[in-house]
């Protein structure tokens, strides 16, 4: 699987501007023959809690709607991130990644699980209830939101059936040497390929640097890309299920075990 991580500098708030660059990232990504182009969270806005100007309606969104075409004239699948309006006006959001295929057909849609309480997104944004893994060119793709990072659970219970984890993020510089290494943490963990694709930039008084990259099942980092806007292409291929296998550490997990003792006072 050929994927590009496209590290966007999204003007702040602003959806017509963004997705110029975003098309403009998608057509490279097309051009190098890739099979998909991720994007970061909230791709088109920066991670913003004003849904009152950045919300959508779930189910009449203009951004899946220009993904959607972008995706079919480009004969590219698409993975991007998008704030969702809640059903009723005084319902809180959701933060959403969205994996378009390259026909232009939503495959699935993931609600953040974890909203990022010390940022106040969880007064915005309701949690998600579904880990989500769906199949995708061959292979099983696990999806998650930035925050979701620092919780190692779901991403072993994704690792049931997912080999490759996609992780879309506004991940701040200042906190730029956990990302990297919660991104490797997870790839050793689950034995897994992770691909962290984030921002870069100066939004909303926070800098970021971006750092998107590629991980391996043994945590080597395959490609990353720093400080700038632009592309990274990396070929993902299907080794971790033979790791697995050879070096089958998920048979020793003993998560009836640990349950009991997360139920302890």
């Amino acid at each position: 699987m050929r994927v590009a991580l496209g590290q966007l500098d999204m003007v702040w708030e602003d959806k017509e501007h963004s997705y110029k660059k975003a098309e403009k990232m998608a057509e490279e990504a097309a051009a190098s023959e890739c099979d998909i182009i991720i994007f970061p969270e909230m791709s088109l806005t920066g991670f913003s809690m004003n849904l009152k100007k950045i919300g959508e309606d779930e189910k009449n969104s203009e951004t899946v709607e220009k993904m959607q075409n972008l995706a079919q004239r480009l004969h590219l699948a698409i993975g991007f991130g998008w704030a969702a309006l809640g059903k009723n006006p005084e319902d809180k959001g959701t933060n959403r990644f969205t994996l378009m295929e390259s026909s232009g057909r939503k495959l699935v849609d993931y609600v953040k699980l974890h909203p990022f309480s010390y940022g106040q997104e969880n007064r915005y944004y309701e949690k998600g209830q579904e880990i989500v893994t769906v199949p995708f060119l061959g292979r099983m793709v696990g999806l998650f939101i930035c925050y979701d990072l620092r919780f190692p659970e779901i991403f072993q219970a994704a690792a049931k059936k997912a080999d490759i984890f996609f992780v879309i993020a506004n991940w701040p510089e200042l906190r730029s040497a956990h990302w990297e290494t919660l991104l490797r943490a997870r790839a050793i963990e689950a034995q897994a390929y992770v691909v962290g694709v984030n921002c870069v930039g100066k939004r909303d008084k926070m800098i970021y640097s971006g750092d998107s990259m590629a991980v391996d099942a043994m945590g080597n980092i395959l490609g990353r890309i720093s400080n700038k806007e632009g592309i990274l292409i990396c070929d993902l291929d299907d080794r971790a299920w033979s790791l697995r296998r050879k070096f089958a550490t998920a048979a020793d997990r003993r998560e009836s075990f640990y349950g009991e003792c997360f139920q302890k006072e």
